[in-house]
């Protein structure tokens, strides 16, 4: 014998919701969620019996149903050994549903004040006969309360591909309450079929795309405008992903499903489980459409075709993100099928930040990280070709949105005038919207920890909405990351999944690059950042971030040594805080991981990429002492009577580069290079070519004023000799 039990040592906010939902919560209501929760069980005067939590018919557990017990929704064994349990246990076991969810289902029952006592409460128990039957199909299957003859003011036929009824769904007036019922033919009291069938099924067969609707009033309404619609039996609770398998979804096999939720909460979560549902029955896509900006909670498809919406434009170009089935045994997924040019990788930066994809964009704090986001926000708004923006050029222009947590509007235009002095922004032919959080009420948090359920918020929900509005976004900024989570993305994998699974949806969805702003951890000792692998590994936060987004980018501060040799070959004064390296350090795909070269801009306060200005500096340092290294030799060779020559031989530069004396930074040089050396020289006047006979070539290198230039070459390689 099973017995339920919750642990109720816990203290906090989560058992004192737990104990409110026993206490608020009518016990008839309660009776009702645990008959619809478990279809097999049976009830015996004030006692529930089923074979366990998980909901298998059979007497091994035993639950007290009397609502003056003081043990009611308690489960008790055989030997008398009462748990504590409660329906929250019950729901969590048997449906696997969280406590969020469970405070959303009775939140209409729990107020501050106390609930009323029931009516149908007697001093000898209780009656089953008069407790309110939920409207799920579940719970009809129990109810005596309404009878075949009963009088409804709805009815709709549930037909099989063969014409059939297989359940009639009739709807009463019960106390100004609407109540559903199913009734399957030849059966006098109300009861769902054993496999659920989907509404309009002799219609939706001959249809490529068909629009799932919460109902049969929203499918029925889509139907009468001529649009193939159909939905599940039994409303918004009876579908579980616990119960999927009671549904039949067969003859959506290679539709393509629009999904049209009711606009809350709710109707989402449905939105979703149909949506797995679906693709398991082998569906081929499967799209989840999102409600218009401005349109009230509960808002369907029949409240839509009652103010004259236009429905089909909705439907055909709705915002929504489609999902595709995987099947292995058709050739969608065959190596033959990729055939032609493969799709050509498109950059928002070229080589650096891939468009339509969330990117992390990494630096210790002071960085200016921020400023480096508006000033790539204001080149993609600006639209102008050439641009450069993090080491990389703007490929993409679009409009932009920036919310920053930590700087007020003041700053925000302050930065922006410094970035647009001549007011080219006013002309800009996309929109750049800014959005300082702290001039607008403060902070939204994008993700929420509702005890261990990582979700995103009501809040960002409704930006969100006005976010898919804009038709040509190329470019949403979240700086910094900490301040729009609400969960332990440092240290909880959970929660870093969560977080960039849903930086990924909003990407796919609006098909801009989406990137977050984060921290670096603060580099310990005397240690520093000389390669990207290293920057990756110090950018905070469980793995599971890095490794959930398509790109991450990091910059990093060069230690005073070499910042001060930087700001002087520059030619610019050396300050703190000037001079950086930044990379790619991750990337799904091709990118350019060449570490760039960043130098703050004093006026602007902007990082500036420097990149090609000092390599063309170091070029052209290396260059010059390869240049004065093969004076040198060439000077010592032709001292010490053992002379040079450009070409040919075993005196020639390439040839004599094995030599011990020869320069440590001419080796590996190539033929090509040793020529261009020898003619800087020569014409700059620093060496010259020389013949030992009056009837020989000119072919030995020597310098301007030494032995060669006097005759007395062969003097000193006599001496030597003697």
């Amino acid at each position: 014998m099973s017995v339920i039990r919750f642990d109720n040592t816990k203290s906090g906010t989560a058992h004192d919701l737990v104990e409110k939902i026993s206490r608020d919560v009518p016990r008839s209501v309660q009776v009702d969620v645990l008959l619809e929760t478990y279809p097999n069980g049976k009830v015996r005067g004030n006692d529930f019996f089923i074979g366990s939590l998980a909901g298998e018919a059979g007497e091994s557990l035993k639950i007290d149903i009397n609502p003056n017990s003081p043990h009611f929704m308690r489960g008790q064994d055989f030997n008398g050994g009462v748990g504590v349990g409660g329906i929250v246990k019950i729901l969590m076991e048997a449906r696997g549903m969280r406590l969020p969810q469970i405070k959303e289902l009775f939140g209409s029952y729990l107020q501050e004040s106390p609930a009323p006592t029931p009516s149908w409460k007697t001093d000898s128990g209780i009656n089953l006969n008069t407790i309110p039957v939920k409207t799920t199909v579940e719970a009809a299957e129990k109810s005596i309360k309404i009878g075949f003859d009963t009088p409804h003011n709805g009815q709709w036929d549930y037909i099989s591909r063969d014409g059939e009824v297989l359940v009639t769904v009739r709807r009463y007036d019960i106390g100004g309450k609407k109540e559903f019922r199913p009734w399957v033919p030849g059966v006098t009291y109300p009861k769902a079929p054993e496999v659920r069938p989907l509404y309009n099924i002799p219609n939706i067969l001959n249809e490529q795309r068909v629009v799932w609707v919460e109902g049969e009033k929203c499918a029925q309404a889509l139907i009468d405008a001529g649009i193939p619609a159909t939905c599940t039996l039994g409303g918004a609770g009876a579908l579980t992903r616990k119960n999927a398998e009671k549904f039949d979804f067969t003859p959506l096999r290679g539709k393509d499903l629009i999904i049209w939720p009711d606009n809350d909460d709710a109707g989402r979560r449905l939105a979703e489980i149909v949506r797995e549902v679906a693709l398991e029955s082998d569906a081929d896509t499967v799209t989840i459409l999102q409600s218009p900006t401005g349109k009230p909670p509960k808002w369907d498809a029949a409240d839509a075709i009652s103010e004259g919406f236009d429905v089909r434009e909705f439907i055909e170009g709705g915002i929504g993100h489609t999902h595709r089935a995987i099947n292995l045994l058709n050739d969608s997924l065959l190596i033959s099928r990729f055939t032609g040019s493969a799709p050509i990788q498109e950059f928002l930066v070229d080589g650096t930040f891939p468009i339509g994809v969330p990117i992390i964009f990494a630096a210790a704090g002071d960085a200016g990280k921020g400023m480096m986001t508006l000033d790539l926000a204001m080149k993609v708004a600006a639209g102008r070709p050439l641009q450069n923006a993090f080491g990389g050029t703007v490929k993409e222009f679009g409009d932009v949105v920036i919310f920053t947590a930590e700087d007020d509007e003041a700053e925000m235009h302050r930065r922006i005038d410094r970035l647009d002095e001549e007011g080219l922004r006013f002309d800009y032919p996309n929109k750049l919207h800014v959005v300082p959080l702290p001039n607008v009420g403060g902070v939204f948090p994008i993700l929420r920890d509702n005890m261990g359920d990582y979700s995103e918020t009501d809040e960002f929900k409704k930006i969100y909405e006005q976010i898919l509005q804009l038709e040509n976004l190329k470019l949403i900024v979240f700086d910094p990351l900490a301040s729009f989570v609400h969960a332990d993305v440092n240290s909880d994998p959970a929660a870093g999944a969560a977080l960039t699974g849903l930086l990924a949806r909003v990407a796919t969805e609006t098909g801009a690059s989406v990137i977050v702003c984060h921290h670096m951890t603060k580099v310990q000792g005397d240690k520093i950042i000389s390669k990207p692998e290293e920057a990756r590994n110090l950018i905070r936060g469980t793995s599971a971030l890095v490794d959930g987004v398509r790109c991450a980018f990091a910059i990093w501060q060069l230690d005073e040594k070499t910042a001060r040799s930087r700001c002087h070959d520059l030619g610019i004064e050396y300050q703190r805080n000037r001079c950086f390296d930044g990379a790619v350090v991750k990337s799904n795909g091709p990118a350019n991981r060449d570490i760039r070269s960043f130098v703050r801009d004093t006026f602007t306060g902007l990082l500036q990429d420097r990149t090609e200005q000092i390599l063309n500096l170091n070029q052209s340092n290396q260059s010059q002492m390869r240049k004065d290294a093969m004076f040198r030799w060439i000077q010592d060779c032709e001292a010490n009577g053992r002379a040079l020559c450009q070409r040919g031989g075993a005196d020639s530069i390439i040839e004599r580069l094995t030599d011990s004396d020869a320069p440590a930074i001419l080796q590996n040089i190539s033929q090509y290079v040793a020529d261009q050396i020898v003619r800087e020289l020569l014409s700059e006047r620093r060496i010259d070519k020389y013949s030992f006979t009056t009837t020989g070539g000119r072919k030995w290198l020597g310098t301007t004023n030494g032995v060669m230039s006097r005759g007395e070459y062969e003097a000193v390689t006599a001496r030597d000799n003697v």
